[in-house]
């Protein structure tokens, strides 16, 4: 069972040259400062890399700080060194720094366990590291059986207490001209659990599964030879970076058997594909995308309040540029450029965080549970906070809802839960629901997320 909780609420002559050479494709020739496009976007430095570290990627968040992986020249293979996370203060300031052996690539903060998630060698001899943040103690695990695509894990995303990862650097079919950079026949996107001291894995989405083209609207079979960045976009839908492809795949019911998937193609609005390294999907009006420009060794963060609803945002590797992705078109068109190669992004909303904690919980009448749960905010108190519980099974599926707000002038308030026992030692998650006037990401208040242990304490 999985419960869910549904929240409201340069001088212009050297500008003009820098846009000049980067339309030429001479962007990487370019020492200036990354500039915005539409004035809606700022662009500022949030961290240059701390002395002896380099080649910034992956970003996540957790409680109010920023956590950046550092490859330092690490192979993708895991070798030629080790790679360091370092924990910023929401001001850039290293509070606490982890040093992991290979090559981090995907880190993701997993609100159903309290960790962050390492993944290790996207290329080949994969492995996975859990930091806690609260002891900085660090647990490893490796994966129980090798890689049935022959490469390694690159990106991990967490959706209703599942672990989702992609399969990168997948051994390919010889190229045609229909798959020119070869076809992926193997898995490109698993669920992964932890069992004792290794990591289980299963397919969920095949590299030459059946995909429905989202600007012709007709079957096709994507490549996927090139599996990245995984997300969560504001639908629920799991979208994978197949990056050298230029294409985003979009899976919908991840693992369900009515699971379906879309594919949409990237470009400069002709007939040029456009390769990105990561997508984000801003999930409110107002925030901050955490854009890592890997060779440069500094970490960009582009703020704005005009965020659209329903929109991504993408940074393009090769071209250098973070842009807005038309979902239907595929076009990026560039919001800030200048960049050497962009590569790991990351969207923190600007609204106050929020946190869910279990007060206590009890058997009620017949087959019936029950759990208290406080609802708290940070930030403002003035006005109320509407507060929506959707309660749903993610076996059956089934699903029931509830309502609840924080008075003003109060920072939280007690909901009681009602739900039917399931026994045995699963749990149920009490997570974030998108704003439907919004489309927020699930989970996208990281602290919103409460598990609790079945049966439930008494």
């Amino acid at each position: 069972m999985t419960m869910k909780l549904l929240l409201f609420f340069g001088t212009s002559g050297a500008r003009f040259l820098g846009l000049l050479l980067l339309s030429a494709g001479l962007s990487h020739s370019l020492n200036a400062a990354p500039a915005s496009t539409n004035p809606d976007y700022t662009v500022s430095v949030f961290a240059n890399a701390p002395k002896g570290l380099s080649n910034p990627d992956s970003i996540t968040y957790y409680k109010g700080t920023i956590f950046i992986e550092y490859a330092n020249g690490t192979q993708p293979a895991g070798t030629g060194g080790d790679s360091t996370i370092v924990q910023f203060s929401s001001t850039g300031k290293v509070l606490r720094t982890y040093r992991i052996p290979g090559k981090v690539d995907g880190l993701k903060y997993n609100p159903f366990d309290g960790k962050i998630w390492a993944l290790q060698n996207e290329d080949a001899n994969p492995s996975l590291t859990l930091i806690d943040p609260l002891s900085g103690t660090l647990k490893h695990y490796r994966y129980a059986a090798p890689t049935l695509h022959g490469g390694g894990y690159d990106d991990v995303v967490f959706l209703n207490g599942q672990v989702f990862i992609s399969a990168s650097n997948p051994n390919l079919q010889p190229p045609t001209p229909s798959a020119p950079n070869g076809q992926n026949i193997f898995p490109s996107i698993i669920k992964a659990t932890i069992e004792g001291e290794q990591v289980e894995v299963e397919p969920v989405l095949m590299g030459n599964a059946n995909l429905i083209d989202v600007t012709t609207g007709q079957s096709v079979v994507a490549q996927q030879s090139d599996p990245d960045s995984l997300k969560v976009d504001p639908s629920g839908n799991l979208v994978l970076d197949s990056q050298q492809d230029g294409d985003l795949i979009f899976l919908n019911a991840p693992g369900a058997p009515n699971q379906v998937g879309y594919r949409l193609h990237l470009s400069n609005g002709t007939s040029t594909q456009v390769t990105v390294d990561d997508s984000v999907f801003p999930t409110q009006a107002s925030g901050t995308i955490y854009v890592a420009d890997t060779p440069a060794n500094v970490v960009y963060a582009v703020t704005s309040t005009v965020f659209p609803p329903n929109s991504a945002f993408s940074a393009s590797d090769t071209t250098g540029v973070l842009g807005r992705v038309d979902l239907t078109t595929g076009q990026l068109i560039p919001v800030i450029t200048g960049m050497q190669s962009p590569h790991g992004a990351l969207f923190v909303p600007s609204l106050p965080e929020v946190r869910l904690d279990q007060v206590s919980s009890s058997a009620g009448a017949g087959s019936t549970e029950s759990a208290l749960l406080r609802v708290s905010r940070t930030g403002g108190v003035s006005q109320a906070l509407p507060v929506f519980l959707s309660i749903s099974d993610s076996e059956t599926h089934e699903s029931t809802s509830q309502a609840a707000t924080i008075p003003p002038g109060a920072s939280s308030t007690i909901v009681t839960v009602h739900f039917k026992p399931i026994g045995g030692s699963r749990r149920v998650v009490v997570s974030i629901q998108p704003d439907p006037n919004y489309n927020v990401v699930p989970d996208i208040v990281n602290t919103a997320v409460q598990a609790l242990p079945e049966p439930l304490p008494r």
